[in-house]
């Protein structure tokens, strides 16, 4: 017998994260896992944040893997007021719900989103604005903090790229006491700037969360500016 442990909360809330991002970046279809354009549906997308870009659904994925699956489209059922899925309905109801004809990528984004953070702790009570003075350093006027672990960088407000790439290799310098070391070219560089929102809170550990937010939906989210790394 196979035994299989129930999966973290904090796994499937990463799960979730990852199926909101590639719903963002390859776009949305209903009614199919996905379109000739590349275009995918929920289930497709917490595929992907279950196994990364290999996720493939005609092929049948291993027990642990189908149950971390199985888990994350659980809860977003839950999170919605949904039946819980099971073999018997195979997601009927949730599949109902997304291919509605009403329905919109903005709904089921936040469907994703929400049912993560939720997960996580996330409340309304535990959001924050931040200011300078929270932010690791000021640089050229630009509150800073190093972001993800891919050397990314997040800063205060929607900043000119140019500006942003200025504070970002004096702030470097200032954490490290060595010069930031890119392969791109300046302008290549400024193109991995990006401007959005962002929702920032605290977890009932006092542990700080940062959830980008690029439809600025959630109430309170604030302006950002992301440098990408590597």
């Amino acid at each position: 017998m196979t035994t299989i442990c129930a999966p973290a909360a904090h796994d499937i809330a990463s799960i979730l994260h990852t199926a909101h991002s590639e719903l963002v970046r390859r776009g949305w279809t209903q009614r199919r896992p996905r379109d000739a354009r590349g275009r995918i549906n929920a289930l497709s997308a917490i595929g992907l944040g279950t196994v990364g870009c290999t996720y493939d659904h005609r092929h049948i994925l291993s027990w642990e893997d189908q149950a971390r699956y199985e888990a994350a489209v659980c809860a977003v059922a839950e999170h919605l007021g949904l039946e819980t899925p099971d073999e018997a309905d195979g997601f009927a109801e949730l599949i109902a719900w997304h291919d509605a004809p009403d329905r919109t990528q903005h709904d089921v984004l936040d469907a994703l989103k929400d049912t993560a953070r939720a997960l996580e702790g996330y409340t309304t009570d535990s959001q924050y604005t931040p200011s300078p003075a929270d932010m690791t350093g000021v640089h050229h006027g630009v509150a800073l903090d190093p972001y993800g672990a891919d050397s990314s960088y997040i800063a205060l407000g929607h900043v000119d790229p140019v500006l942003m790439l200025q504070a970002v290799e004096k702030f470097h310098l200032h954490l490290t006491g060595e010069r930031l070391t890119r392969s791109e070219r300046r302008a290549r560089l400024r193109r991995r700037v990006q401007r959005t929102w962002a929702v920032y809170w605290h977890d009932a550990k006092g542990e700080l969360w940062v959830d980008l937010d690029p439809t600025q939906r959630t109430p309170g989210a604030v302006p950002v500016t992301i440098l990408l790394g590597d």
